[in-house]
C-alpha cells in the first residue's frame, strides 16, 4: 500500500468530516496522483493578495492611491475608505462618494478599532405592498 503525500491528506482532511475514512483516502491518493486539484487558501488569501486602495482621495489623472496612511496624526490625508481595486475601477463616481461620505460621517477608531462601513449604501423604497387575499 503506497503512502499518501502530506497535500492528499491536508486536503481530504478539509474536505471530510471524518478522516481516516474511504472515501477520504480515495480522494486524497487522487489529489496526490494529480487527477483532482485540490482548493488552497480560497477566498481569503485572494481577498489578503488583492490590491488595495483608497477611494477617498484619488489622483488626478483618474488612477487610485494606495490604501493607508504613514501616520494618523498630523496627517493630511483625510481618514481612508479602501476597496480592491476591482471594485474601485467598478463603482461609479457618486457611489465612491457615498461610500467615503458614510465612513468619514461614523466616528473613528472607536475602542481602538478600525470602524467598518459597507460600500455600497442600502437600497431604499422599491417595496412591494402585497395585498392579503384573507382581507
Amino acid at each position: 500500500m503506497a503512502k499518501l503525500c502530506p497535500k492528499g491528506k491536508a486536503a481530504a482532511k478539509r474536505k471530510f468530516d471524518v478522516y481516516p475514512s474511504a472515501y477520504a483516502n480515495m480522494y486524497a491518493s487522487k489529489v496526490c496522483k494529480g487527477k483532482v486539484k485540490a482548493k488552497e487558501g480560497g477566498a481569503l488569501k485572494k481577498w489578503v493578495g488583492e490590491e488595495w486602495v483608497d477611494i477617498g482621495a484619488p489622483k488626478k489623472d483618474g488612477k487610485f492611491q494606495p490604501c493607508g496612511r504613514k501616520k494618523a496624526k498630523g496627517s493630511k490625508r483625510k481618514y481612508p475608505k479602501c476597496v480592491p481595486k476591482a471594485k474601485a475601477q467598478r463603482m461609479t463616481a457618486s457611489q465612491r462618494k457615498s461610500a467615503v461620505q458614510r465612513k468619514r460621517s461614523k466616528k473613528q477608531g472607536v475602542g481602538g478599532k478600525p470602524t467598518n462601513v459597507k460600500t455600497f449604501a442600502a437600497k431604499h423604497g422599491g417595496s412591494l405592498l402585497v395585498a392579503s387575499m384573507y382581507d
